[in-house]
């Protein structure tokens, strides 16, 4: 009778650790508590969160845009000073600054492009950042460009608009990563977040 009664014992401790092993079931708070396993590989939270809708299209169109406008600097420096102001003229001297910037350019592109498929909210909350950071600060020197070159012209505007349609895009998409709830007002903890949404 004593042998049966610590053989169940021990089946129920077997299934306790095996159950804590794999990270299955409730704490007294309700949440579910990381598995021993997903700690040692390193497993990532990308099946408790649904990434938003148009997410993956946002990121290869981004990274698109960024390929195609670096190869324009790299290729044709003149043309894209002519598209930003047609005030100035391209010399020789003013070419290799924009080549830079093509180059600088083409380097957060291949950052983008490797996002694109990345099932690590981390890895695309970063490179979000990256793109809210470029598009405010580019924004921010087309102004003192316009304002310093008094270059007010349509083309000007339009891409003003362009620039902060970019700059809006990327950021609600950060804050849906992040967990911000438009409706609720507030950012809700990443443990309550769910698929179904």
């Amino acid at each position: 009778m004593a042998v049966e009664l610590k053989q169940s014992s021990g089946d129920l401790q077997s299934r306790l650790k095996t159950r804590k092993l794999l990270g299955v079931g409730e704490n007294e708070d309700g949440s579910v508590p990381v598995s021993k396993i997903s700690q040692i590989l390193g497993g990532d939270d990308n099946f408790l969160f649904a990434f938003p809708a148009g997410l993956k299209l946002w990121q290869v169109t981004t990274s698109f845009v960024f390929t195609l406008v670096s190869i324009m600097a790299i290729i044709f420096p003149s043309k894209l000073v002519v598209l930003y102001s047609s005030s100035l003229e391209c010399e020789s001297a003013n070419v290799y600054p924009i080549m830079f910037f093509g180059a600088s350019l083409a380097c957060l592109a291949v950052l983008f492009w490797s996002s694109v498929h990345s099932p690590s909210r981390h890895v695309i909350r970063w490179t979000l950042i990256a793109q809210i950071v470029y598009f405010t600060l580019q924004t921010l020197v087309l102004l003192s460009m316009i304002w310093e070159l008094r270059a007010f012209s349509f083309l000007n505007a339009l891409i003003m608009a362009f620039h902060l349609l970019l700059t809006s895009i990327s950021l609600l998409y950060y804050l849906r990563i992040i967990g911000y709830r438009f409706w609720a007002g507030r950012r809700t903890p990443f443990d309550n977040c769910d698929k179904t949404e």
